[in-house]
């Protein structure tokens, strides 16, 4: 017989969860401060008191309609309360705040007490007793005053509300098997999108299959062009009509990796697919109150929501695909939040589609749920190569001293004193004797300002408990209440890959602080042990070795590169190796590279996008071909420094055939780009790629010197030849492109440099005079 497994806590949540949205009482920052809180009060019980007493209960799961019946799932209800004392016959729930329990709004206490009649239900069972007192108990901790709320059941009471709780959950798991059985009868004749295969397609099918089975970690180099998204998302289906996994989350690092998996969804619903997808976005994206606080008192869509919440679920259930425009229809159609609804539907979903950020982020709720519902989870990872740089930024923080005063402006008087306790801080590094005039780097951060970061949110915590709209009218102490959480966050994860770096210029209140993430792989680690297979994939993830350390997978990890599915001739690499644009050299050799590229758009028709490491470099040479007359029949479009523009680049490229596109190497110009048939026919990357040789990123050549001597490979050469393979994959998309790549470098003539561009690239040399 199949078996559910459930925790106590997921039961009290699904069946006595009511009331308002409402974060203002989040019981701490961190889950150290929660710990900590029990610990406390365990210290004050007597000897009969068991902590985390353990229970469990299993009974068979009974659809909608009554009794138990044959081949229902056993659910199987585990979880441990706070505390249990036999001889005092109670059983105590244990919560933390920081304000008078008084306030607490009465949902939050239901449920809590609910939770704790769910663990008192469980141990009369399992101890045969005539009836148990619960007992909710609220922490204040900064006063440390404990508030308790007490009801006494019978065994009868107790009975009755763990079969009406569990006949509830169990009528939802019918409503959902039932739902997972025509998902799976039509898995099993469901095509695949396409007419046939690509080239590698089948063989990467199969082995995402294959890893998905024996529940592994994959990882898939395989050319720009050959269909991934596709041929990863297919076995990944397949894989749940037979039981080898729960749910799917297709992660991705660029929206152009989104919009690929939801159109390829989209694909498979018209196929015949009866299951469902769902994509989740951040929260400013599907916001339907705009400008209002998280909670019931300023935002309609948060009043009332877990009240309306069940009828919400089960229409959105009946939408194969929820896109975020979907989502947004069924949120005002019930007046629910469309994020919240988004993140409680997610258990639900068969397929969820959503940046790296909801998978890899400490602030993730998805995360949490990916780690602790005890489904067994596949993430397909998109676009791999940027997930570093994007943990980077994850497991990073930064906060301002100008952040800080601005705050204290705005902040009442009981927060300014924890303001100002903090700015103390920040003098005091300010008087450090500092390594350069505007830069100084620390191993650690030190303990006083990690304190007064933690003073800082428990005042705003405070206060937020009184005057819900606190935040929402300061904007300056909104911004650096989250700056202050995200560096507490980052204290949590603090270890050897972590740097503290304190920069400020001339003008006062400059000082700024940069707590650096500089290998996100152990916190990327972290996040991928609760997952039941991990497959990530990218048309760049070599060298392989140095692939598998920057994304935290281990030795047991199986890598595989597809060959190129097309033919030799459709690409043509060419190099010109007499320009030397290295940094120092870039001055003198700037009037040799501007006749080239001129007489390359002057030779080579079609539209072409041009690549360069700086912006800056990008402008001088741009002025030197213009100096010597730009090409008439050219259509000069430049990249600004601002991020926008990519919509009207790719519409530009679309419509003329004409175009000479400048464009800064990698990021959203770089990759992501789907530019198939004649809509490009060359690219040009000058240079190497090397990331900006800057204090961060030679600490990060250390680390890496540390641990694997090559610290150069690691921090420069690897990610930027990564990015010119990327730009080069713009050209051939399809069977049927053909097109040409010029590489400007003196540095390409090396073998270990091509050696570290994809094998199947063949190269021939070129020259300013057109001769070949």
């Amino acid at each position: 017989m199949p078996e559910y497994l459930l925790t106590v806590r997921e039961l009290a949540l699904f069946c006595h969860r009511s009331g308002d949205i409402d974060h203002r009482f989040t019981p701490s920052p961190t889950g150290q401060e929660g710990i900590a809180g029990h610990q406390r009060i365990y210290r004050h019980r007597p000897a009969t008191y068991q902590r985390e007493f353990a229970v469990e209960f299993s009974r068979p799961g009974v659809p909608a309609a009554g009794s138990p019946a044959a081949g229902s799932p056993v659910l199987r209800l585990r979880g441990r309360a706070d505390g249990y004392d036999r001889e005092q016959k109670l059983v105590e729930e244990i919560k933390t705040c920081r304000i008078n329990p008084v306030r607490i709004p009465e949902a939050a206490s239901r449920l809590g007490l609910a939770q704790g009649r769910l663990y008192a239900a469980m141990i009369a069972v399992q101890e045969d007793l005539p009836g148990l007192t619960v007992q909710l108990t609220w922490l204040q901790l900064d006063t440390g005053e404990e508030s308790a709320l007490q009801q006494a059941y019978t065994r009868a009471e107790l009975d009755d509300f763990l079969e009406e709780s569990l006949q509830r959950y169990g009528a939802w798991l019918a409503l959902m098997a039932r739902r997972r059985a025509a998902r799976d009868l039509s898995l099993q004749t469901l095509p695949f999108p396409h007419p046939q295969f690509r080239p590698g397609q089948r063989e990467l099918s199969e082995r995402v299959y294959k890893c998905i089975h024996q529940a592994g970690r994959l990882l898939l180099e395989a050319p720009t062009g050959i269909g991934k998204t596709a041929a990863v998302l297919y076995p990944a289906l397949k894989a749940l009509a037979t039981d080898r996994h729960d749910s799917i989350v297709f992660a991705t690092t660029r929206i152009s990796g989104r919009r690929a998996a939801q159109q390829a969804m989209a694909r498979f619903v018209a196929a015949g697919y009866a299951g469902n997808s769902l994509s989740l976005m951040a929260r400013e994206q599907v916001c339907l109150s705009p400008g209002r606080a998280c909670h019931g008192d300023d935002c309609p869509y948060a009043r009332g929501y877990y009240d309306r919440l069940p009828v919400a679920l089960e229409d959105a259930l009946a939408t194969s695909l929820l896109n975020p425009e979907a989502l947004a229809e069924i949120a005002r159609r019930h007046e629910v939040c469309p994020y919240q609804l988004g993140l409680d539907l997610a258990p639900w979903a068969d397929v969820i589609v959503a940046d790296v950020h909801h998978v890899f982020s400490p602030t993730a709720n998805l995360a949490d749920r990916l780690s602790g519902d005890g489904r067994r989870w596949t993430v397909l990872l998109d676009e791999a190569h940027g997930l570093p740089d994007r943990a980077r930024q994850m497991y990073g923080a930064e906060l301002a001293k100008a952040m800080i005063m601005a705050a204290r402006r705005e902040a009442p008087a009981e927060l300014k004193r924890a303001l100002d306790g903090l700015n103390r801080q920040l003098l005091a590094l300010q008087k450090l004797d500092w390594q350069q005039p505007e830069s100084h780097w620390l191993e650690s951060v030190p303990l006083p300002l990690g304190h007064s970061l933690q003073q800082c949110t428990e005042a705003v915590a405070t206060a937020l408990a009184q005057d819900p709209f606190l935040l929402q009218s300061r904007p300056a102490l909104r911004d650096s209440y989250f700056a202050v959480l995200q560096c507490l966050r980052v204290l949590e994860l603090w270890g050897e890959e972590f740097s503290l770096q304190l920069v400020r210029g001339r003008e006062p209140q400059s000082l700024r602080l940069l707590l650096h993430c500089l290998d996100p792989a152990r916190m990327l680690a972290l996040r991928q042990q609760a997952l039941h297979a991990l497959v990530v994939f990218s048309a760049t993830l070599s060298p392989q070795q140095w692939a598998l350390d920057s994304l935290g997978l281990d030795a047991s990890t199986v890598a595989w590169r597809a060959p190129s599915p097309f033919a030799g001739d459709q690409l043509q690499v060419l190099l010109a190796t007499h320009v030397d644009t290295r940094y120092q050299q870039r001055h003198a050799s700037l009037p040799q590279l501007a006749q080239l590229l001129r007489e390359w758009l002057l030779a080579e028709p079609g539209n072409c996008l041009l690549y360069f490491s700086s912006y800056q470099y990008l402008q001088s040479c741009l002025q030197a071909m213009e100096a010597r007359g730009w090409p008439e029949e050219r259509r000069l479009w430049v990249q600004g420094r601002a991020p926008q523009g990519r919509e009207q680049l790719l519409q530009l490229l679309e419509e003329e055939r004409n175009v000479a596109a400048f464009c800064v190497l990698g990021g959203a110009f770089g990759e992501g780009i789907d530019l198939p048939g004649d809509q490009l026919s060359s690219v040009v990357v000058v240079g190497v790629g090397l990331p900006q040789v800057n204090s961060a990123n030679e600490r990060l050549r250390e680390l890496y010197q540390r641990r694997y001597g090559a610290g150069f490979a690691h921090a420069y050469q690897y990610p930027g030849l990564q990015k010119v393979s990327q730009a080069i994959g713009r050209v051939v998309r399809t069977e049927t492109d053909r097109g040409k790549a010029l590489l400007i470098d003196s540095r390409y003539v090396d073998p270990a440099c091509r050696a570290l561009l994809p094998p199947w690239w063949s190269y021939r040399n070129y020259t300013a005079t057109g001769k070949r």
